[in-house]
């Protein structure tokens, strides 16, 4: 084991707010990937990493990724001994049961340890969405592993594509479809084991 390396599994708790008097809860964007987190921390208490797992949940992430700047800025561990950011946001919900993997295209190497567990997991996982423009939708500075990204820490992230409710006073509890979350998260649980050991391996 390598308890002197650190993977930094991250998910933003702030939303939009209150906006022109309605309350925007920001069900799936973004307290499903903050619950993610506590579950993934719930296994890795009962099944110990190879690495040492930092959980961050980061603040003010709608208004320019300021929580993530702030952690790279101020880490709680030597930056260079920061492997990898596994990122969520936006795993709760998706009506063609798809979860995306961000990143692979900066970071090859992910796409090779991550491909055998595509046909295991319980959701359709799908690489992309990493891509420079103008292929359109590129998602690698759109939420919090992007300041990881810019400090050449790779990065990992588990996202949904956007829904009719992203951004609107309608992301709420009730929207989420709880078997999809269940499955997310058990597939990123699966993810982010195998890149927990295939890191080992590779450092």
């Amino acid at each position: 084991s390598k308890p002197e390396s650190y993977i930094v599994v991250s998910a933003h708790f702030d939303h939009v707010g209150i906006s022109r008097g309605k309350i925007y809860n920001g069900a799936d964007d973004n307290a499903s990937g903050t619950a993610a987190l506590f579950a993934i921390a719930k296994y890795f208490q009962e099944h110990p990493p190879e690495h040492s797992l930092i959980f961050a949940a980061f603040d003010a992430e709608e208004i320019g990724l300021e929580g993530a700047k702030h952690f790279v800025r101020n880490p709680p561990v030597s930056i260079e001994k920061i492997l990898l950011n596994i990122n969520l946001d936006m795993v709760s919900r998706s009506d063609k049961n798809e979860l995306y993997i961000s990143g692979t295209y900066h970071y090859p190497i992910f796409k090779t340890i991550l491909s055998p567990i595509v046909e295991k997991v319980p959701v359709k996982l799908l690489f992309g969405h990493d891509e420079p423009e103008p292929k359109r939708d590129d998602w690698t500075f759109q939420s919090d592993h992007g300041v990881f990204h810019k400090k050449k820490i790779p990065f990992v992230y588990f996202g949904v594509e956007d829904h009719a409710d992203y951004h609107r006073p309608t992301d709420d509890f009730e929207k989420v479809d709880k078997k999809f979350f269940s499955n997310s998260v058990k597939t990123i649980v699966v993810a982010t084991d195998t890149l927990d050991k295939s890191l080992n391996s590779k450092k």
